[in-house]
């Protein structure tokens, strides 16, 4: 199934975001997912990102329940989830260590180098 966000209500402390559904018969069907907006903030969860993480809990759903309820037990694992691909992410983008030169890959800047004759005709 694809799920597209259709647009979300207030209703007291909640967020509830509707969805729909097409299924590969081309069927649409109408989902709703209610989000605490409390426990979102206790989890440092930002308005903008509830949308993205309520299609997940849509894709991991069991059954034909219709309204669904993002669970503090959901919004834990997305957490740890968004953590730990933070981290696998610096890991790869962390620089490579510099490998040691030998005695002949030296090269000094200030060391004396002859100069190059002049060309003819230059210099006049």
């Amino acid at each position: 199934m694809r799920f597209t966000f259709t647009g979300f209500r207030q209703d007291g402390g909640s967020r509830v975001l509707s969805y729909e559904a097409l299924g590969g018969d081309g069927v649409r069907t109408l989902f709703t997912v209610r989000v605490d907006l409390e426990l979102s903030r206790q989890y440092k969860i930002r308005l903008q990102e509830l949308p993205l993480l309520c299609v997940s809990v849509l894709e991991r759903r069991t059954g034909e329940e219709r309204d669904l309820v993002f669970t503090e037990e959901a919004m834990a694992r997305s957490v740890e989830e968004a953590a730990r691909a933070q981290e696998a992410e610096a890991a790869k983008a962390a620089p490579q260590k510099r490998r040691v030169k030998k005695e002949a890959d030296t090269y000094d800047p200030y060391e004396a180098t002859p100069m190059p004759p002049p060309k003819y005709g230059s210099g006049w």
